[in-house]
């Protein structure tokens, strides 16, 4: 049986997505805080604010989301696009780096979820690895037509 994926419209609402089954593309996010547990495929967008101010955190939007347990699962950041950043950019809060492994491979897994939802080989990858700042295209191989991995 084959399943059918649902793409998203961008909320300025906490949207709780399950990545198997539902879709949205990043480019369509201005900034906000994402939440992604890649052992269950959910992923957790922040509210995006008008007025550009934090009313909140990460904890309180998983709550909100319904999620009460497990927050040390998720690997969490922000991501969005726009202003410099018009191919996107996938900020990890806190960094990762390859010192925690069991981290730096659910962050791995994070940046393959995104580049299945419209990352592209230009996306800025922000505290991950070595590097401050680097493309995506130097961590992940992707289709540069779709932002699909290869």
């Amino acid at each position: 049986m084959r399943s059918t994926t649902e793409t998203l419209p961008i909320t300025a609402n906490v949207m709780r997505i399950d990545t198997a089954r539902q879709r949205i593309d990043i480019r369509q996010i201005d900034n906000r805080r994402f939440m992604y547990n890649p052992k269950t495929g959910i992923l957790v967008l922040g509210r995006q604010y008008a007025d550009g101010k934090l009313h909140s955190d990460h904890a309180a939007e998983l709550a909100e989301a319904g999620i009460t347990k497990g927050y040390d699962d998720f690997i969490r950041g922000w991501v969005g696009a726009g202003g410099a950043y018009p191919n996107g950019v996938i900020h990890f809060a806190p960094p990762v780096n390859a010192l925690n492994m069991e981290m730096f491979n659910r962050a791995f897994d994070t940046l393959k979820m995104f580049a299945g939802f419209g990352a592209v080989p230009e996306t800025v990858v922000r505290g991950f690895g070595r590097s401050w700042e680097q493309p995506l295209s130097s961590i992940v191989h992707l289709n540069a037509k779709k932002g699909e991995k290869q």
